[in-house]
């Protein structure tokens, strides 16, 4: 798959100008412009974790990483909208049946290929009728929802009782998995079956496009469904890694990137910038050589122990076996600590360009709002630090024993 990142890393590189451009413009459309959405279809960057038998070109886990740090170094709105389309269509081709996939993938009469957005959150009910759910729910921060024809979600069921009609034909897999939460089905629709909630008004990550979207009492078949926590029914060894590794090697990576750039446009900013005037210049001043050093052995330390966990999960899932305990907590707790960490090193950075950055024109209050938005993300709650911090005191306690 080398050739395949190089080719895409090349890519972004060409299209540089145009997704600069692309972000700007997000940040007033609040979600991203056509003319850069056809550009990441033509790349094939919504499909890096498609099953190749539905027409995806699949990236093992680091060099998605690689794509997708250098997409957001170059602009946040347009790594995120790559990012959250890879994700929920891989999670739409490895996890849903047959029929089901191949109707979600089934290419349109002009050859474009699906893109489905949405979240896993169980905002909603489902209840079981026959061939599938009634389902109603409210669904948030579904990115890139406005250039997405599918949508995914999860719900809760309310029940399997089949009623006194006795059909026999009712939805009965629970999975194989807990999910904590107990038993949650994931379902998808078609955009224009779903009412699409223009509600993103927010600080952060702008030009997203993260919309609401809802249904009430939709009829969603069973082929459309799958138990969140049971094992990938296609796609070799990438669907291999399960929940959460399949999926963490999304924010961390763009948080690098929007961290490394930050770094960037600060050191330049810097250079001909001065806290007083006649003053000596930010980049000038040791305090600032200091927390340059600092900042870019942080940014490295973030991305070593990030793409040394997903590695170590990826050779598991090569070797066919399914990640096991340890090795999801280690990629959950070094993706919070990639993100945690790129964050404060924006936020320090952040304080050495004096009131000029707050101008909406200066870059540097873009990616500070950004970062922190990231920061915010569901995946990145600091209970897996908790989880992690009690796997250990068991463990200590087993070999004491």
């Amino acid at each position: 798959m080398t050739e395949l990142r190089d080719e895409l890393l090349a890519g972004i590189n060409a299209n540089r100008e145009k997704f600069e451009s692309a972000g700007d413009r997000a940040e007033e459309l609040r979600t991203l412009p056509h003319d850069a959405v056809a550009i990441l279809r033509s790349l094939g960057l919504f499909w890096l974790k498609t099953p190749a038998e539905l027409g995806g070109t699949p990236l093992s886990p680091v060099e998605f990483s690689e794509v997708i740090e250098e997409l957001a170094y170059v602009d946040t709105s347009t790594a995120w909208a790559a990012m959250i389309g890879a994700g929920c269509n891989g999670l739409a081709g490895g996890w849903l049946p047959d029929e089901g996939a191949r109707q979600v993938f089934a290419t349109g009469h002009d050859g474009v290929r699906p893109v489905v957005a949405g979240q896993l959150a169980p905002r909603g009910t489902g209840h079981p009728v026959r061939g599938g759910y009634l389902v109603s729910g409210r669904w948030g921060f579904s990115s890139g929802i406005v250039h997405a024809e599918w949508l995914i979600g999860a719900f809760k069921p309310d029940g399997d009782d089949p009623g006194p009609s006795g059909e026999e034909d009712l939805p009965t897999d629970h999975g194989a998995a807990a999910t904590g939460f107990g038993r949650m089905v994931v379902f998808l629709v078609p955009k224009a079956q779903a009412e699409v909630i223009d509600n993103w008004h927010v600080a952060g990550l702008q030009g997203t496009g993260s919309l609401d979207f809802s249904v009430d009492g939709i009829f969603v078949p069973s082929e459309l469904t799958y138990d969140l926590g049971t094992a990938a029914v296609r796609g070799g060894d990438l669907f291999r890694l399960g929940m959460p590794a399949f999926v963490s090697n999304e924010v961390p990576p763009l948080a690098i990137g929007l961290a490394r750039r930050a770094m960037d446009d600060m050191t330049e900013l810097a250079t001909h910038t001065a806290r007083f005037p006649g003053g000596p210049t930010v980049s000038e001043r040791a305090v600032f050589h200091k927390e340059l050093g600092r900042a870019e052995t942080r940014i490295r330390a973030a991305r070593a122990i990030h793409r040394e966990a997903m590695a170590a999960a990826w050779e598991s899932a090569v070797a066919g076996t399914v990640p096991g305990e340890e090795l999801q907590l280690a990629v959950t707790t070094a993706s919070i600590y990639a993100v945690e960490t790129c964050a404060e090193v924006v936020t320090d950075l952040f304080r050495y360009g004096g009131g000029r950055v707050l101008a909406l024109s200066n870059p540097m209050q873009r990616h500070l709002r950004n970062v922190l938005a990231a920061r915010q993300h569901l995946a990145l709650s600091e209970e897996h630090y908790e989880t992690a911090g009690r796997y250990i005191l068991q463990s200590a306690k087993s070999r004491r024993g």
